[in-house]
C-alpha cells in the first residue's frame, strides 16, 4: 500500500475518533495498545495490525472497508482485501476467524463469500448464516445454500417463515430435505396464510404432505 494511502487512512481514523469524541488514550485503552501507537496510525507512519480492524471499526462506528478506503463510499473492495482473500485458504483457523469478522463488517460482504465459504469450517459457516439472518440479507441465502448443512438450513427456514419471506423460501426450496418441507407444511397448517402463496409450494410437497395440508385447510375452513 502506498504511503499516501496509509496517510489517508490515518487521517480518516483521526477524524472518526474525534467525531466519536474519543481521545487517543481512549482508543489505545480499548485496543490494548499504547497511545503512541495510535498516534503513529493517525500520522500515517504505519497501519494497525489487521486483527485490530474489527475492533477499530466497532469503536469508530464505521465499516472496515470504509476505513481501508480512507472514508470513500463503500462498494469498492480494497486491493489489500483482495490479496487477503486469495490467501484465505492458507490461514490458520484463528486467523480465518479474524478475517471473516473483518469481511462481515464491510458493506458488500456478500461479494467475498464466494471466495471464502468453500474454505470455512462448519462453525464459521454457521456464524456467517447467523450474520446474514441478523442483517436480514435474505437474498444471500440462495447463493450460500450449497455451503449450508441441514441444521443451518432449518435455522434459516424457521426465520424466514417467522418473517413471512415466502418468496425467498420458494427460491431455495430445491435445497430443502423432506424434514424441512414438513416444517413448512406444519407452518401452513398452523397459521392462516394466503392460499395463492400455499399454491406455489404444492409442487414441492409429496403426496403425504399434500394430504396433510389439505386436511388442515379443510379443518380451518370449517372452524
Amino acid at each position: 500500500m502506498r504511503a499516501t494511502d496509509i496517510q489517508a487512512i490515518g487521517e480518516f481514523i483521526r477524524e472518526r475518533r474525534k467525531a466519536c469524541r474519543l481521545t487517543q488514550g481512549d482508543v489505545a485503552e480499548h485496543l490494548g495498545v499504547s497511545p503512541q501507537a495510535v498516534s503513529k496510525w493517525e500520522r500515517g507512519e504505519n497501519l494497525p495490525d489487521m486483527a485490530f480492524f474489527p475492533d477499530i471499526s466497532r469503536l469508530l462506528k464505521v465499516g472496515v472497508q470504509e476505513i481501508l478506503n480512507a472514508g470513500m463510499a463503500a462498494g469498492m473492495t480494497p486491493s489489500g482485501l483482495d490479496a487477503d482473500i486469495d490467501g484465505f485458504v492458507y490461514l490458520a483457523a484463528p486467523q480465518k476467524q479474524h478475517f471473516i469478522e473483518q469481511v462481515l463488517l464491510t458493506a458488500d460482504y456478500g461479494l467475498a463469500l464466494d471466495e471464502i465459504l468453500p474454505y470455512c469450517n462448519t462453525p464459521q459457516r454457521a456464524a456467517i448464516v447467523q450474520h446474514i439472518l441478523k442483517q436480514r440479507d435474505y437474498d444471500l441465502l440462495e447463493f450460500i445454500c450449497p455451503h449450508m448443512n441441514n441444521e443451518m438450513k432449518q435455522t434459516a427456514l424457521e426465520e424466514l417463515l417467522r418473517r413471512g419471506c415466502f418468496e425467498i423460501i420458494e427460491d431455495i426450496m430445491p435445497a430443502f430435505t423432506r424434514k424441512h418441507r414438513d416444517i413448512i407444511v406444519e407452518f401452513f397448517s398452523d397459521n392462516t396464510t394466503d392460499e395463492d402463496i400455499i399454491e406455489n409450494f404444492i409442487p414441492f410437497f409429496d403426496k403425504n404432505q399434500r394430504e396433510r395440508l389439505k386436511k388442515a385447510l379443510i379443518k380451518e375452513e370449517k372452524a
